[in-house]
């Protein structure tokens, strides 16, 4: 199985719907982290999981956004969801008590514990996730932590690794020169490695930024399965010819898509995600970077989801 960590922002939201709506999501649990104050797009994604008996993993405690902390904010909010289909998560940094006491005060169950890189208390997880109310644990990059891997794997919990795959750049003029290459093996060895789930932030970054100015390039980054090397996951980055200045982002746009198109064409590469920026580019429009955006995760969820089923 496939756990997408994934922030709760527009476009994240929309793509996840918008496969949810298509019954393409099988196999499939996102981990969304709310880093916005508002629920509208929160509710919006909710009421189709509701329709489509769709669940997601719901962070309580964020690290990042708007109302970031061990605060009972996002807490509340769960426990007023009818029909609920988010599930309970929570950040790990050796903060035991405050999710004990938050598992107890909502009754809360099947939770999952998320462990990124902020933490050093390894006994007091190793207590936390004996607790009956903790079903699932994710460990951000298991190699770092080999006598933790080791208890995690020989405890009757559910166990994901999470892996930073996607290799950022300091600007998106960068990806121009980048060749394909390997993005992730996981889906083909977790389960034999001892887990039983795998996990990445998608194509996208785990490092969150909020908002951004104008590219001087426009990037579409496709993941595929690159059937010569045994279906590895694969990823290019389609980018612009022109990235000499922020003008003309509509042009560069199409740049970008009329390369991304041929690859898909060729390969072929053929889903709903991949249909969308074809249809963007005969049409000629310009859908907006968050739709890029979009687009990118879609295509990155059909891949893993086509593979798992």
């Amino acid at each position: 199985m496939y756990f997408p960590y994934l922030r709760a922002r527009q476009f994240e939201l929309i793509s996840l719907r918008e496969l949810v709506n298509e019954d393409k999501l099988q196999n499939i649990t996102p981990v969304l982290e709310p880093v916005k104050e508002s629920f509208n797009n929160l509710n919006l994604a909710h009421k189709i999981f509701q329709e489509k008996d769709f669940y997601a993993y719901f962070i309580v405690n964020p690290f990042k956004g708007e109302k970031l902390g061990d605060t009972e904010f996002f807490l509340t909010y769960l426990s007023e969801l009818e029909n609920r289909r988010f599930l309970p998560a929570f950040h790990y940094s050796d903060n035991a008590e405050y999710i004990i006491s938050s598992i107890e005060k909502y009754n809360l169950d099947n939770c999952l514990i998320v462990c990124l890189d902020n933490f050093s208390d390894e006994e007091s997880l190793k207590s936390l996730y004996s607790n009956e109310k903790v079903s699932k644990i994710m460990l951000l990059e298991p190699h770092k932590y080999r006598s933790l891997d080791r208890s995690l794997k020989s405890i009757d919990k559910f166990y994901i690794r999470l892996d930073d795959v996607f290799e950022k750049q300091q600007k998106n003029a960068d990806f121009l020169n980048i060749p394909a290459h390997k993005f992730s093996e996981e889906h083909l060895y977790y389960n034999q490695d001892g887990y039983q789930a795998f996990a990445d932030f998608t194509t996208l970054p785990s490092e969150f930024v909020e908002g951004g100015s104008t590219p001087r390039a426009v990037v579409i980054h496709l993941t595929y399965l690159n059937a010569d090397l045994e279906n590895q996951i694969w990823i290019r980055h389609f980018t612009s010819t022109d990235v000499d200045s922020i003008a003309n982002v509509q042009g560069k746009f199409a740049q970008a898509a009329l390369k991304a198109v041929d690859f898909c064409d060729n390969l072929p590469l053929l889903n709903s995600a991949t249909n969308e920026l074809k249809k963007y580019l005969e049409e000629g429009r310009y859908p907006g970077l968050g739709t890029v955006k979009k687009v990118s995760i879609k295509n990155h969820l059909l891949i893993i989801s086509d593979f798992l089923n």
